[in-house]
C-alpha cells in the first residue's frame, strides 16, 4: 500500500507546525510501528533536524555512561539528575533500553528548492506516513509538495493574529485549487493546537462562522474534532521528541505546574497526551486505504 503524505503548513509562525509534526510521526513511528520519514523543508532553521541531532548526541554519552548497567538495574535506578531536563533525558534513554528500540526514524533537512526533486513515488513505496514541515511561504517547490500530499493540516491558535493568518492561508490554498494550480483531491483539514480550554466558546463559535466562509463546491475544508491543549505552554521541546513518543514517556503533571479554569494540571498534561493519540486516530480514519491514481 503507498504511504500517505501529511504536510503541516501555515503562512505563520509560531502555530506549533514543527512540534505537531514531530509528535505525530514519534508515535506512528514508535507506537504503531509504522515506517516514518521526515522532511524538515524550513530552512534556516531546520528546527526538527537540529533537534534530532541535539538528541542523538546527548543520548550517545549517555550510552556512554550507562552501556555497562543492566536493563533491570536501569530500570530500577533512582533518579540520578537534579535538572529536569537531564532527567527527561535520561528517561528516555532508559525507555529505549527497556523497550529495545535502537532505530530512529530518518530526519532529512532539505532547502526548498529540493522539494521539487523528491521522488514522491519512490518515497510512498518505502514509507508508510512522509511528514513534510515546511515554512510559511509559497513557492514552486512547496506547491509541487502540497500537489502531492494527502492531507494538509493547518493548525490555529488560539491567539487572534493567528486566528487571522490561518483563515488567510486555507483561503489561498482554495484559490490555488480554483486556479488549478492545487488538484481538488487535496484533504485540508484545520487543528486547534496550544488550545486553551477558556477559548471554547469562541472556538465553537469561529468553526461555525468558518464552515460557511470555507464552503465551497471544490474543496472541503473542517477542523478535525480534537484539540490539543496548552498544556505544554513553555515546554514545545520537552514535547517535541524524535527519538521517543511523548505519549510513551511524560507521565501527567510531569512539567505542568500551572492550574487553569478548575482543571488541575496533572489532568490537563494528561489530556494532551490522550488528544496526540485522538488526532492521530482521526487523521487515520480520514486519509484513504489507497493513494489517487491521477497523482501516479
Amino acid at each position: 500500500m503507498p504511504g500517505k503524505i501529511i504536510a503541516i503548513h501555515t503562512s505563520k509562525g509560531g502555530m506549533g507546525k514543527s512540534t505537531l509534526t514531530v509528535v505525530l510521526a514519534s508515535y506512528l513511528a514508535y507506537v504503531h510501528q509504522k515506517r516514518v520519514i521526515v522532511f524538515d523543508c524550513d530552512p534556516p532553521q531546520h528546527s526538527i533536524a537540529d533537534l534530532r541531532e541535539e538528541e542523538e548526541t546527548t543520548q550517545s554519552l549517555l550510552h556512554q555512561t550507562y552501556q555497562l548497567v543492566s536493563t533491570n538495574d536501569l530500570a530500577t535506578m533512582p533518579q540520578p539528575y537534579t535538572s529536569a531536563n537531564d532527567q527527561a533525558a535520561f528517561e528516555r534513554y532508559r525507555h529505549n533500553r527497556q523497550v529495545g528500540l535502537t532505530e530512529t526514524y530518518p530526519v532529512h533537512a532539505l532547502p526548498f528548492s529540493a522539494l521539487q526533486e523528491l521522488d514522491m513515488d519512490r518515497i510512498r513505496d518505502d514509507f508508510d506516513y512522509i511528514f513534510l514541515d515546511m515554512g510559511g511561504q509559497f513557492n514552486a517547490g512547496i506547491l509541487r509538495a502540497l500537489a502531492e500530499t494527502d492531507m494538509l493540516l493547518v493548525p490555529f491558535t488560539t491567539q487572534q493574529v493567528d486566528v487571522t493568518a490561518s483563515i488567510q492561508y486555507v483561503g489561498a490554498i482554495l484559490d490555488y485549487v480554483l486556479n488549478r494550480q492545487l488538484p481538488d483531491y487535496l484533504t485540508i483539514r484545520c487543528v486547534w493546537n496550544k488550545y486553551k480550554f477558556t477559548f471554547a466558546r469562541r472556538a465553537d463559535a469561529l468553526e461555525a462562522y468558518l464552515a460557511g466562509v470555507f464552503k465551497n463546491e471544490v474543496l472541503p475544508v473542517a477542523f478535525l474534532k480534537t484539540r490539543l491543549n496548552d498544556a505544554d505552554a513553555g515546554f514545545d521541546r520537552a514535547k517535541m521528541l524524535t527519538t521517543i513518543s511523548s505519549p510513551v514517556l511524560l507521565p501527567a503533571g510531569r512539567y505542568v505546574r500551572k492550574r487553569y479554569d478548575s482543571q488541575p494540571a496533572e489532568w490537563r498534561e494528561a489530556q494532551y497526551l490522550q488528544d496526540i493519540v485522538n488526532l492521530i486516530d482521526e487523521i487515520r480514519a480520514l486519509l484513504p486505504d489507497t493513494v489517487s491514481t491521477t497523482r501516479r
